[in-house]
C-alpha cells in the first residue's frame, strides 16, 4: 500500500503541490470525507469542497470550493445509509441556512441546494493550468443565473508526476440566487450565494461531449427526482448488508458506536470504489492499489458485500488480461501503473490470499477457476524472488513508506511477505491441486519449495521467542539491479524523491540528482521487532506457530500496553499504524484475551466525526490520510469479530 506512507508526503508536497501549490493543503485536515458513485468523487471536510475529480477516479483534482467566513460554523451530518450530507450553517448562535451535497446516482453530477436566511460565500480556485469560459448564454432555462465551462489540459498529474491522457471538462452551473464573479488578478471566483433557495451542479465528462450530455441528462430531472433517487440507489446498496443490526449481542459494548461504524465505513468504501472495482486509497491516492484492497475486500465480505468484493478482484484481472503484470497500484479507469521497488512480492501474497476470502465466503468456484492464471502468475512472481527461503519486502510496505523500517531494508529477508508467500502458496497448490489447474511434477515441484520455506522460517525469523521482522541475511551474496524504479535514499537538496534510481558502489540507490552529490555508504545490517508483524499470523490464517507460541508473543504486547496505555508500532516508538489496533483486537479475540474490550473500546475512541479511521496516529493523534477504507475495514472487522465472541 504504500508509498503512501510518511515518505510519500515529502513527494506530494514536491510534486502534487507543483500545480496546485496556490490550493489549500488538506493533507492533515481532519474529518474528511468522500462522496462519489464510481465516477465522480469529491472530498469534503465541513461545507467545503476540498477536491473533485473524475470520471473515472484516476484523474486530478480539478477544483477546490472553500467557504470564505471563518466565523460562520458548519455543523455537519450524514443522512443515515447514504452519502447525502447536510451542513447547517450557524453564525452569532444563529442558524443562517444549510446545504445539502449530493451526487447523483447514475451519472457525474454533483448537486449542492443551498437555503439561506442571509447570504454567504465561496471562493473557487481551479487546478493550475485549467481554462474556463462563460458559457451562461448556452442555456436556455429561466432559472440558469450563471454558467461556468472549465477544461483541464492533456498532462496534469494526477499522482506524483503521472499524467492524465486526455483532457477533461467540468461544467459549472448555478441556479437561482447564485453569481459567480471572476476575479482575474489572483484567478479565483467568488461564488455569492443569495437568501433564498439555490442550486449549484457540478457536471464531470470527461471529454466535452460527454459534459454537455451529462449537463441535458442532469436538466431533464427535476432535484426532487435526482435526490429520491440518489437516495433510492444508497437504501438498495445499505439494505444488502447483513443485517448485523440484529446479528450483533444485545450486550456488545458501545453497540451503537458500533452500527454506527458499519454503516459509515460501507459508506466509505462505496463512495471511494470506482465503476471499475478499484478502490481509492483516500483522497491523495487516485489509485487502486492491492494492498489496500485486501483488507477493504475482507471487510465487504464480513459486512456481506459479495458483489463488491468481487469488483476489487475483477478490478485486478481485467487489468492482469490487458498487461500480464500488476504493479503496486494500477490506474482506476486509465492504463496506467505505479511501480516501486520489489513489485512482485507482498502485494502478490495478499492477492492470492484475497481471492481464497472471496472462495470461502461465496463458493464461487467457477470465478476463481477463471481468474487461476492471474494467481499462478502471481506466486510465480513470489517464488522467483526467494533467497535463502525468505522473500523480500515491497518498497511500498508499511513499515518502510512510514519510516518506521529504513528503505536499505528492501532487499531483507521480510517475516510477513514470507508468511504471506507460504499462506497463500498452499492455498493455491492444494486448489489447483484438487481442480487439475496444474500439472502433477509442478504441484509437486511447488509444494517443495513451500515446504521447506516454512520449515526455515522460524530459524529465519523467530529468534528467542520474537518474531523479527526482517533478516538481513537473506542479502548476503545478492548482486543487486544497477537501476529499481521507486525512493531514492539521498533526499539531498533538489532530490526527485521517487521515479528510476541508480545504485552507487554502496548498494545504495539514489535519483540522478542525487547521485552525483550525495554520499551514502554501506548499509549497517540490524534486526527490527515491529509488533504489526506479530499480529500478522493469526490475521491470514498462518499455521507457523502454535496457540501457546501466538500467546507468548502476543502477552509481549499487552504488557507494554499496560504499562504504557500506547500501541506503538515499533517498540519505544511514537508512531501507530491505523490498523494496528485492529490486528491487535483480532488476536485477542482469538486468543480469548481478556484484554480484548479495553482494545476494542480504545480503537472505537479513535473514530473520527466521519466515523473513519485514519493512516496513522502519532502520540494517539491522527496523522497522514484521512477516511482510510484500508485501516477502516481492518479495524472494523475486527470490532464486528469481537462483538461475535460475545454471543
Amino acid at each position: 500500500m504504500h508509498m503512501k506512507r510518511i515518505f510519500c508526503i515529502g513527494i506530494l508536497l514536491n510534486s502534487f503541490a507543483a500545480y496546485t501549490q496556490k490550493q489549500l493543503d488538506i493533507r492533515n485536515v481532519d474529518n474528511l470525507y468522500c462522496i462519489g458513485n464510481g465516477r465522480m468523487a469529491v472530498y469534503e471536510a465541513k461545507a467545503s469542497i476540498l477536491q473533485l475529480f473524475g470520471p473515472p477516479y484516476s484523474s486530478p483534482s480539478l477544483l477546490q470550493m472553500i467557504l470564505n467566513d471563518s466565523t460562520i460554523k458548519v455543523r455537519s451530518k450524514r443522512e443515515k445509509g447514504t452519502a447525502i450530507w447536510t451542513h447547517e450553517l450557524w453564525w452569532s448562535g444563529s442558524m443562517i441556512g444549510s446545504i445539502v451535497d449530493l451526487m447523483d446516482s447514475g451519472s457525474p453530477v454533483m448537486i449542492r441546494k443551498f437555503f439561506l436566511s442571509s447570504p454567504v460565500s465561496f471562493t473557487i480556485q481551479f487546478t493550475s493550468g485549467i481554462f474556463t469560459i462563460s458559457n451562461t448564454g448556452s442555456y436556455t432555462d429561466k432559472n440558469v443565473s450563471v454558467a461556468l465551462l472549465a477544461e483541464s489540459p492533456r498532462g496534469i498529474p494526477f499522482y506524483n508526476d503521472y499524467p492524465m491522457p486526455f483532457k477533461q471538462c467540468l461544467q459549472l452551473i448555478g441556479k437561482k440566487n447564485i453569481q459567480i464573479i471572476s476575479d482575474s488578478a489572483i484567478g479565483k471566483f467568488t461564488v455569492k450565494l443569495g437568501a433564498g433557495e439555490s442550486y449549484l451542479y457540478l457536471i464531470g465528462g470527461p471529454l466535452y461531449p460527454d459534459c454537455i450530455r451529462n449537463t441535458q441528462l442532469a436538466f431533464s430531472s427535476s432535484y426532487e427526482s435526482v435526490l429520491s433517487g440518489t437516495r433510492f440507489w444508497w437504501h438498495k446498496f445499505t439494505a444488502r448488508r447483513s443485517d448485523l443490526e440484529h446479528q450483533l449481542p444485545s450486550a456488545t459494548p458501545e453497540r451503537e458506536k458500533l452500527l454506527d461504524a458499519i454503516d459509515a465505513v460501507a459508506v466509505n468504501c462505496k463512495t471511494q470504489q470506482g465503476l471499475e472495482g478499484g478502490v481509492l486509497a483516500g483522497h491523495n491516492y487516485h489509485l487502486g492499489y492491492i494492498r489496500d484492497e485486501y483488507g477493504v475486500s475482507r471487510c465487504l465480505l464480513k459486512m456481506g458485500y459479495y458483489a463488491e468484493a468481487r469488483e476489487i478482484l475483477d478490478f485486478f484481472w481485467q487489468m492482469w488480461k490487458k498487461k500480464a503484470v500488476l504493479h503496486n497500484a494500477q490506474g482506476i479507469g486509465i492504463d496506467i501503473f505505479h511501480v516501486h521497488e520489489n513489485d512482485e512480492v507482498e502485494i502478490t501474497g495478499y492477492l492470492i490470499i484475497q481471492a481464497f476470502d472471496y472462495l470461502e465466503k461465496t463458493n464461487n468456484l467457477a470465478y476463481i477457476k477463471e481468474i487461476f492464471p492471474m494467481l499462478e502468475w502471481a506466486f510465480n512472481s513470489e517464488k522467483k524472488n526467494l533467497a535463502r527461503y525468505m522473500i523480500p519486502f515491497n518498497g511500498d510496505e508499511t513499515y518502510i513508506a512510514g519510516g518506521i523500517l529504513p528503505r536499505s531494508c528492501i532487499v531483507d529477508g521480510s517475516a510477513e511477505a514470507t508468511l504471506l508467500f507460504i499462506t497463500g502458496g498452499n492455498k493455491l497448490i492444494s486448489f489447483a491441486e484438487k481442480n487439475k489447474r496444474l500439472g502433477i511434477n509442478e504441484i509437486s515441484q511447488n509444494r517443495a519449495v513451500l515446504e521447506k520455506t516454512y520449515s526455515h522460517y522460524r530459524e529465519n525469523f523467530f529468534i528467542n521467542g520474537k518474531l523479527y521482522c526482517n533478516n538481513p541475511s537473506r542479502s548476503v551474496g545478492l548482486v543487486l539491479p544497477p537501476f529499481r524504479h521507486g525512493v531514492c535514499e539521498g533526499l539531498g537538496a533538489g532530490c526527485e524523491f521517487y521515479g528510476w534510481t541508480q545504485k552507487n558502489e554502496n548498494n545504495r540507490y539514489l535519483c540522478p540528482v542525487c547521485f552525483t552529490k550525495v554520499k551514502l555508504g554501506k548499509f549497517i545490517p540490524a534486526t527490527y521487532l515491529i509488533q504489526s508483524v506479530s499480529l500478522m499470523p493469526l490475521y491470514i490464517g498462518a499455521t507457523v506457530f502454535s496457540k501457546k507460541e501466538m500467546n507468548k508473543l502476543i502477552m509481549g504486547i499487552t504488557d507494554e500496553y499496560k504499562k504504557s496505555g500506547r500501541l506503538p508500532s515499533r517498540p519505544n516508538g511514537n508512531i501507530t499504524v491505523g490498523y494496528d489496533y485492529g490486528l491487535f483486537l483480532f488476536n485477542l479475540s482469538i486468543l480469548h484475551n481478556p484484554m480484548s474490550r479495553e482494545i476494542y473500546e480504545k480503537m472505537l475512541s479513535l473514530l473520527d466525526e466521519t466515523g473513519s479511521w485514519v493512516e496513522y496516529y502519532e502520540n494517539g493523534k491522527p496523522m497522514g490520510t484521512r477516511y482510510r477504507p484500508w485501516e477502516s475495514c481492518i479495524n472494523l472487522e475486527a470490532a464486528i469479530d469481537y462483538a461475535e465472541s460475545l454471543k
